[in-house]
C-alpha cells in the first residue's frame, strides 16, 4: 500500500507539472512576454493532457476508496472532507489577492462568483437554478466539477449494484457520450438528442478516463491480466476522441495512457516516479492546482513589463515558486486544520442535535 500510494503521488506531481508547462508557456501566447515561442513545443503543448492523467488517478483512487466505506453518505462526506477545506483556502486566498493581480486571464470577479468552486457546481447549472450568472474564479476549477459528478456516480451505482457494474456503466455512458456527439448533427432523434444532452451536463465524455483507471485498480489489486487489458484498452479508446480529435492529440494521449500503465507493472517507472521532486509535487499537487493559472501569468506579465531582457524559459521560474511555497504552506498546514475544524464542529453539531432529540 506504501508503494502503491507513492507512486500514485508520484504521478500527481508529473501531472501538475503538465498542466503548469502549458498555462505558462502555450495557453496564453497572447499575453506573456515570450508570445508563442515555445506555443507548439511538445512538451508544453500537451501539457493539458495532464487533467487526463489526474482522471485516471481518480479512476484509479475513488475505486479503491468506495471498497473502503459502508455506503453513499460515507463517501461523500469523506470526498467532500478531501475536497473542500483547500477548495474554501484557495478560493478565498484567489478572491482576495485579486486586486494584485490585475492583469488575470480571467479578470476581477465578485464575492458571488465564489459559489461555483465552493460547491463543486458548474457556473452554468448554477445559472440556470438561481437565475443569476456564475463564473469561475479560475479556469483549472472545470476539472473538480467533472470529478464530484463522477463521484456521485460512482457511489450511487457501486452501492447499488457493485464494482463490475460500476466499471461497465462508466465505460456505458462513456459510449453514449461519444456516439451521441458524433450522430446528433445528423439526426433529431429524440433519444438520441436525450442522450445527448444528458452526456453533456453530466461531462461523460471524461467518464472512459475514469473507467479506465478503475479496470486498472482492479488489476492492481487482484493481478488479473484482463483488468489491465481492459484499462489499456478503454484508456486507448478515450485518446482517440480526446479534445479536437487530431491525431497530434491522440498520440499524445496515448503516451500518457501508456506511462500510467507501465507505474503499474514496472519497478523502474514507479522509482521514477517516487523521486523527491515528483513526490513534492504530488503533495502540493491539489493547491497549486486551485491557485497557479490566473496568478502565475498575472506575475509572469508583470516580470514582463520590467524588460530585462530575460530568456522566455526563465519568466515562470519565480511565480512557479512562489506559487509552490504558498500551495506547500496549504497543503501542509491549510487543509489538515480546516479539516479538523470541519469535523469538530460537525460533531458538535450532531452531539447539540441528538441532546435536542433526547430532551424531546
Amino acid at each position: 500500500m506504501s508503494n502503491r500510494i507513492d507512486f500514485l503521488d508520484g504521478m500527481r506531481g508529473l501531472a501538475i507539472l503538465m498542466v503548469i508547462g502549458y498555462h505558462a508557456f502555450s495557453r496564453w501566447p497572447a499575453l506573456v512576454p515570450y508570445g508563442d515561442s515555445y506555443q507548439h513545443v511538445a512538451i508544453f503543448k500537451m501539457g493539458w493532457l495532464g487533467v487526463e492523467l489526474f482522471f485516471l488517478i481518480s479512476g484509479f483512487v475513488i475505486l479503491m476508496t468506495l471498497e473502503k466505506c459502508d455506503g453513499i453518505k460515507t463517501f461523500v462526506y469523506r470526498r467532500w472532507l478531501r475536497l473542500f477545506p483547500g477548495m474554501l483556502i484557495c478560493s478565498l486566498l484567489v478572491f482576495a489577492s485579486q486586486g494584485f493581480f490585475l492583469e488575470r486571464p480571467a479578470g476581477q470577479v465578485d464575492a458571488i462568483h465564489l459559489i461555483p468552486g465552493l460547491t463543486f457546481m458548474e457556473p452554468d447549472i448554477l445559472g440556470k437554478i438561481f437565475g443569476h450568472s456564475f463564473e469561475s474564479l479560475e479556469g483549472a476549477y472545470w476539472s473538480l466539477y467533472v470529478e464530484f459528478k463522477f463521484y456521485i456516480f460512482a457511489a450511487i451505482v457501486y452501492f447499488v449494484a457493485g464494482r463490475n457494474i460500476l466499471v461497465l456503466s462508466l465505460l456505458a455512458v462513456y459510449v453514449m457520450s461519444v456516439v451521441s456527439e458524433q450522430l446528433v448533427g445528423y439526426s433529431q432523434f429524440l433519444p438520441l438528442v436525450l442522450a445527448h444532452k444528458i452526456s453533456v451536463v453530466m461531462t461523460f465524455e471524461y467518464f472512459g478516463w475514469f473507467a479506465a483507471g478503475a479496470c486498472f485498480y482492479i488489476y492492481f489489486k487482484e493481478r488479473q491480466n484482463s483488468w489491465f487489458i481492459y484499462g489499456c484498452v478503454i484508456s486507448a479508446v478515450s485518446s482517440i476522441f480526446v479534445r479536437h480529435f487530431t491525431a497530434y492529440d491522440i498520440v499524445g494521449a496515448w503516451i500518457i495512457s501508456a506511462i500510467f500503465a507501465l507505474s503499474l507493472v514496472s519497478r523502474l517507472a514507479q522509482r521514477v516516479l517516487v523521486a523527491r521532486v515528483f513526490l513534492f509535487f504530488g503533495f502540493i499537487s491539489y493547491p497549486l492546482y486551485l491557485i497557479h493559472e490566473n496568478a502565475m501569468i498575472a506575475m509572469i506579465i508583470k516580470l514582463g513589463k520590467l524588460d530585462a531582457g530575460y530568456n522566455g524559459l526563465l519568466y515562470p521560474i519565480l511565480p512557479v515558486l512562489v506559487l509552490c511555497a504558498v500551495a506547500y504552506v496549504i497543503a501542509k498546514y491549510g487543509e489538515r486544520n480546516i479539516k479538523l475544524l470541519l469535523v469538530s464542529s460537525i460533531a458538535k453539531c450532531k452531539l447539540v442535535v441528538l441532546k435536542q432529540d433526547k430532551a424531546v
